[in-house]
């Protein structure tokens, strides 16, 4: 069969997806955005047979550490909404088992949820082949209908079209009209390099840390936000686990910023909100 690309509008309003195989779209929430170590707290399965027929999966996930602020202001999901949810474990078997012989889809599936997925169903002792398993990114593939490139950042917040220039910076120029432009365009986007950097990173007021990498909980706790301690209290690591501190201070892995935190708890220093100091736990005083 000859498939028609032709760009008369009212042929494309009758393409659809062509389905051999079931296709089971996704839509992952959790702790965190590094798939080694988030844990799931909501999944929803929408799988659509080739016959039509439809089925949905939606389940709250207790992911056995606290969720952090910043993951709740994305998707809404608190501590206190998951405290009495089953954990993944009791749900891995039957929900790989609703997954057998299906194509994946997602929006940021590829690099994120997919991935998260494998990694809690190992986590757990549940065998998931990937054989044959088509991932289809909706994310991908708007991103290829529309280019995420200087040009069209361009075109888009400045207006028109790059032209050449005899002039050795012009390209850079071009970038501070994007930057310009982008603020323009919505007032979510703050207005100064430190803000812009870390919003455009996802990380919000909670940042204790430039990267994220140590957050502050809602009751002023310095919380830690990566690795296999994401969400426990930085004094509680202080107490149970100084050789994972030493090791975070010594690696040339972390910002320096990061590393000086950790440095300073392994030290009996933990940093102290709204105050630039850090609380002697030894004491209980204060340093500068």
């Amino acid at each position: 069969m000859t498939e028609n690309y032709s760009t008369n509008t009212s042929a494309n309003s009758e393409r659809s997806l062509v389905l051999t195989r079931p296709l089971a779209v996704l839509d992952v929430q959790s702790t965190g955005l590094d798939p080694a170590n988030a844990r799931i707290v909501k999944l929803a399965v929408f799988r659509v047979d080739p016959d039509g027929s439809e089925h949905v999966k939606s389940v709250l996930v207790n992911p056995e550490v606290s969720i952090p602020s910043g993951a709740t202001q994305v998707h809404g999901i608190s501590d206190l909404d998951v405290m009495d949810k089953p954990v993944f474990k009791s749900y891995a078997r039957a929900l790989a088992e609703h997954l057998v012989g299906c194509d994946i889809a997602g929006f940021g599936i590829e690099r994120f949820g997919f991935p998260l997925l494998l990694a809690e169903f190992e986590r757990n002792g549940v065998e998931f082949s990937t054989d044959g398993v088509a991932v289809v990114d909706a994310m991908a593939v708007f991103h290829r209908l529309e280019p995420r490139n200087m040009n069209s950042a361009f075109a888009r917040f400045v207006g028109g079209s790059r032209t050449a220039s005899g002039d050795d910076v012009q390209a850079a120029r071009d970038i501070f009209a994007i930057l310009q432009g982008e603020l323009r365009s919505s007032p979510e986007v703050p207005t100064s390099p430190a803000a812009i950097s870390a919003w455009a990173k996802g990380i919000d007021e909670s940042a204790i840390d430039s990267e994220g990498k140590f957050v502050w909980s809602e009751e002023g706790d310095a919380l830690i936000n990566f690795g296999k301690h994401r969400g426990e209290r930085l004094i509680e690591v202080v107490s149970n686990d100084m050789p994972y501190l030493n090791w975070v201070s010594g690696s040339d892995d972390f910002d320096p910023e990061v590393r000086k935190i950790a440095e300073s708890a392994a030290n009996g220093y933990l940093p102290e909100r709204d105050s630039g100091r850090t609380v002697d736990t030894s004491s209980g005083s204060t340093a500068g």
